[in-house]
């Protein structure tokens, strides 16, 4: 699978915030004059990914957004500091980086797991018996550490059955 870019995250959530499923900017420009969520991350967008040329027909058009650009403007992408779209950047990072912190989170749940089994002698058949789970997958989870074995929500249901 890709990953996530910036730019694709931006598209992404243009189409979100905007209720269209389109790639058109004055489309985007126009809703933005009414959502300022949508204004912020369009004018990222058009900073970043979009020819000198076309921002500025589409700024000139909508002045709202010509003031936000130039807020934009020379400003790096890491270097955002503006409150709003440094919210923006920060999710980015979050959805793109979801699965490396919730294999952090699964590994952290699988040491206390391990942990309450031996406290309470609770083998992996109990486990994956009791919770009608797939045996392959629940061993390499457990024994292997393999956390792509398994899901987010199969670990919490495994880490509460030992707790319970």
């Amino acid at each position: 699978m890709r990953e996530l870019s910036f730019k694709g995250y931006l598209q992404q959530q243009l189409c979100e915030l905007s209720n269209y499923d389109s790639k058109s900017l004055y489309k985007f420009a126009r809703l933005a004059e009414s959502n300022a969520r949508l204004k912020n991350t369009l004018c990222l967008y058009l900073n970043y990914y979009v020819s000198e040329k076309m921002k500025k027909q589409l700024c000139k058009k909508y002045s709202c957004l010509q003031e936000e650009c130039d807020r934009l403007n020379g400003v790096a992408i890491e270097d955002l500091d503006l409150s709003e779209h440094k919210t923006i950047y920060n999710n980015y990072l979050n959805y793109k980086n979801r699965k490396i912190n919730d294999d952090k989170i699964k590994l952290l749940m699988q040491k206390r797991i391990v942990k309450v089994q031996k406290e309470k002698g609770i083998t992996n058949y109990r486990i994956y018996k009791e919770l009608n789970l797939n045996p392959g997958n629940v061993n390499a989870f457990l024994k292997n550490r393999d956390t792509g074995k398994v899901g987010l929500d199969t670990v919490q249901r495994m880490l509460a059955y030992v707790n319970g």
